[in-house]
């Protein structure tokens, strides 16, 4: 018995030192993870969420308007409306696309989930800390998340199980080998962005990111899960794009094509697979950290009313705003610190981990260090509504 309890104690003290010696944003970020898997007792099928989703990008837009630290007139704040935009967009597709049952649902939820984490990183251009668009912020991710990893056809592909096929392990082979081409591309861009750290930190996200892929085994779960990640890619690389100064804006394009590129191969073997489509009325557990139910009451005839305004009103920019955007950010040190008004969440990484075997090390790499800190909590401490 004495061996036992010397045992079980010297177990618990090896557990407080790991613990001791992983970074603040580590722990927290191996907590939220399992605190996140545990059940609400609330279930949704697809259409729910993507009611959920309207809901909740409604609730966002309607708090947004009257932010006077969200003006759309002011240049540095057009890059969230462009990216609140295109969600309000690819949303209306994904609707379409479920009441027809074709491959506009599948397309527009994952343009919808780019966009929505372009958005996130749009946000912090913005001198706005309002809590209502921060939480309907988040709420719009998990939903636009869990509609991605539960009924997409990569959900349904890994359902099925088994070896990847031929065709299969040449895509997953095609995509690292795009990687190892971003990769170059983004080292070249990496000695411009030493004076704009807020870029710096969004360039070795992706650096990050490519290399994980590059690295990870040739398997179902990884290959998966790589193209759920892809999209998380493509959303910074056209985020991070209004943070690049004049001299060097050509060469980060570079990357912003490359999306492009990706986004075609994609479409094309998305086209090719087939889907069941009786999985879209089927349910799925909203876990604690996913919850997508908007607490104030936002109508069917505001949900219409604020959409529309996100889809027809002109956030365009003249090459003139964007030189002053990429110059302000330059130094703007709140832009590049660890927000407590992020709409980061940790939550919204669902499915994005490589592979099931080596989640929770990828949970501590990507959430710890100086890299990210604090971004887990969010917005629960944003300042006052209507933005400083």
């Amino acid at each position: 018995m004495k061996k036992l309890v010397s045992l079980l104690l010297c177990f618990s003290l090896s557990l407080f030192a790991v613990a001791r010696a992983m970074k603040p944003g580590q722990t927290l970020a191996v907590v939220a993870k399992t605190a996140q898997k545990k059940p609400t007792g609330q279930k949704a099928d697809a259409k729910t969420l993507l009611d959920d989703a309207n809901k909740a990008l409604a609730a966002m837009i309607k708090a947004a308007r009257p932010d006077t630290g969200l003006d759309p007139k002011t240049p540095k704040n057009k890059p969230f409306w462009k990216s609140t935009q295109l969600i309000a967009k690819n949303l209306k597709m994904a609707k379409t696309g479920l009441t027809a049952k074709s491959n506009d649902f599948f397309k527009g939820i994952a343009e919808a989930r780019q966009a929505e984490e372009q958005m996130k990183v749009d946000w912090e251009l913005t001198d706005s800390k309002n809590k209502q668009v921060i939480e309907n912020g988040k709420k719009l991710g998990h939903a636009l998340a869990l509609l991605r990893t539960d009924f997409s056809k990569e959900a349904a592909r890994k359902k099925k199980g088994g070896e990847l096929t031929a065709k299969e392990k040449a895509e997953f082979d095609k995509i690292k080998a795009q990687q190892k081409e971003l990769l170059a591309k983004i080292a070249k861009l990496e000695a411009g962005a030493k004076k704009d750290k807020a870029l710096e930190k969004g360039l070795r996200e992706m650096k990050k990111q490519a290399d994980h892929i590059v690295n990870e085994p040739v398997t179902l779960d990884a290959y998966i899960a790589t193209l759920y990640l892809l999209d998380v890619q493509a959303g910074l690389i056209r985020g991070y794009e209004y943070y690049v100064d004049k001299p060097w804006r050509a060469d980060y394009l570079v990357l912003v094509d490359w999306v492009h590129t990706y986004e075609t191969g994609y479409y094309e073997w998305e086209t090719s697979v087939s889907y069941d489509w009786a999985l879209v009325d089927t349910t799925v557990d909203i876990d604690y950290g996913e919850e997508v139910d908007v607490s104030e009451s936002v109508s069917d005839e505001e949900i219409s009313s604020e959409e529309s305004y996100a889809e027809n009103e002109s956030f365009d920019m003249s090459e003139a705003e964007e030189e002053e955007v990429a110059a302000e950010e330059d130094t703007d040190e709140e832009v590049a610190s660890n927000d407590d008004d992020s709409m980061e969440d940790a939550s919204d990484d669902e499915g994005e981990d490589m592979s099931d075997d080596d989640s929770d090390d990828d949970a501590s790499d990507d959430n710890g260090g100086d890299d990210d800190g604090g971004d887990d909590d969010g917005g629960d401490d944003g300042g006052d509504d209507g933005g400083d």
